[in-house]
């Protein structure tokens, strides 16, 4: 089983879970850095108290520490301001790209850890004797204020929505079809017998597909059989009701006693073929039996069947071109029998007496062919396959005085096709029918 349909739930799975993954975490960390970052206006704030530091410490020293009480009490936090001296124990002077690195406390402009429970120092520098401006983070400017519940809408409910998401789109990918063909199947059981799955449902590369394209091959079974069940029950009918007709006819009529017996016993031998002709018809048609198999001897068969042919049609000349022995392995001796009887009868029954009726059978490969020549009237090249099918006449070979009732080829074809051959029909020349039939050896 090659599991299409596994493969594809499971590459989905991978991929959307590669994909989530990957996009959930770069979304987490992206909305933290926007959320972790001083707003404008808090920033400008804070720039301000230290542009207000730097003017005082410029002109009004001893007013720092007021302003800085007053900062700090309106804040609801601590501030001060330092004068940051380093003294390098050893190495070179610092780069000037990396001043601002060295600092005491964060940068306004740097982002904030929101997991953190202690807001940050803030290092705003004077510009003034190398002093700064240490502020504790007011707790009205911490950013990510909703971090936590955007944290669990991203880690948990948006994973939850977009995996039910996925679900359902999988989960229509695959119920969709299968609600289409329990449809059809419905359809199909109350007696709409030209219902089939739609193409695009056939035409799934998945077990789906084969689902669909089994029920099409179910349905087209089906329908034929349902077809020619119903043909042939139309076929019978009418086959019967022409000889129960004269039967009645026969009833009223003034014939003597014995005329009426033996119409009678005419036109029930008849009726009694007809019916069994057409019960084992019905049986290869439906049953597809596996017949019971065992060896034949094809050479002794075809004698016997000749033998039994000249003697019933002494104005005819049958010619055998056999092989001297011809083992059929795993074949059945009375349906290969009857199924050889029946075209060689025909073949004499509708030749001209004096004329010639030739059987040959060769052997190549693994396949054993048998050809029935004859020299009658022939049939039309367009009605070739025709005469295969159950109560077809053909006008050039069949009729109601020769006893034939049309099952004897629909016959032979469905006995020869159950042990696995084939047989067909081509003109033979000048004129007349060549009956070919192909049987496996073994």
């Amino acid at each position: 089983m090659k599991l299409k349909l596994f493969w594809k739930i499971y590459l989905s799975i991978a991929i959307t879970c590669i994909g989530l993954v990957t996009g959930l975490s770069y979304l987490s960390e992206y909305v933290e850095d926007k959320m972790s970052h001083l707003t404008l206006t808090d920033q400008q704030t804070l720039k301000e108290y230290a542009r207000q530091a730097t003017e005082l410490a410029q002109t009004n020293p001893e007013l720092l520490t007021q302003w800085a009480e007053d900062i700090a009490q309106r804040e609801q936090t601590w501030l001060v301001v330092v004068k940051a001296k380093h003294q390098w124990l050893y190495g070179s002077e610092i780069p000037a790209a990396l001043q601002e690195e060295t600092v005491q406390g964060r940068l306004v402009e740097w982002p904030i850890h929101l997991e953190h429970e202690v807001n940050p120092v803030m290092d705003l520098p004077l510009n003034f004797n190398d002093y700064h401006l240490l502020i504790q983070l007011p707790q009205h400017m911490r950013p990510g204020a909703y971090w936590q519940v955007i944290h669990l809408l991203i880690t948990v409910l948006l994973p939850l929505l977009l995996t039910a998401i996925i679900s359902y789109l999988m989960y229509r990918n695959i119920i969709k079809p299968l609600q289409a063909l329990h449809r059809d199947s419905a359809h199909f059981t109350q007696g709409d017998f030209n219902t089939r799955s739609s193409s695009e449902v056939s035409n799934r590369n998945d077990e789906i597909g084969e689902l669909a394209t089994g029920f099409n091959d179910m349905a087209d079974n089906i329908s034929a059989l349902i077809k020619s069940q119903r043909q042939l029950i139309a076929d019978i009918s009418h086959e019967l009701r022409t000889p129960i007709t004269r039967l009645k006819l026969l009833l009223s009529s003034g014939y003597n006693k014995a005329d009426v017996i033996e119409r009678f016993d005419r036109e029930l031998g008849y009726m009694a073929g007809l019916v069994e002709d057409t019960l084992t018809l019905a049986w290869l048609n439906n049953e597809k039996p596996d017949l019971s198999r065992e060896d034949v001897d094809l050479t002794a068969l075809i004698e016997t069947i000749a033998e039994d042919a000249r003697f019933e049609f002494t104005q005819h000349q049958l010619v055998l071109q056999l092989p001297e022995s011809c083992q059929i392995e795993n074949s059945n001796h009375r349906a290969l029998g009857q199924s050889i009887e029946n075209v060689v009868r025909n073949s004499m029954k509708y030749s001209p007496e004096q004329s010639q009726v030739s059987i040959k059978c060769w052997q190549e490969a693994e396949l054993v062919t048998i050809e029935i020549s004859d020299q009658g009237a022939g049939v039309p090249v367009e009605r070739l396959e025709d005469m295969f099918e159950p109560f077809v006449r053909l006008d050039q070979a069949r009729d109601r005085a020769s006893g034939g009732y049309g099952l004897g080829l629909a016959l032979t074809k469905r006995q020869i096709t159950a042990l696995g051959g084939t047989i067909s029909a081509s003109a033979n020349t000048p004129h007349g029918l060549v009956m070919t039939m192909t049987l496996p050896i073994k």
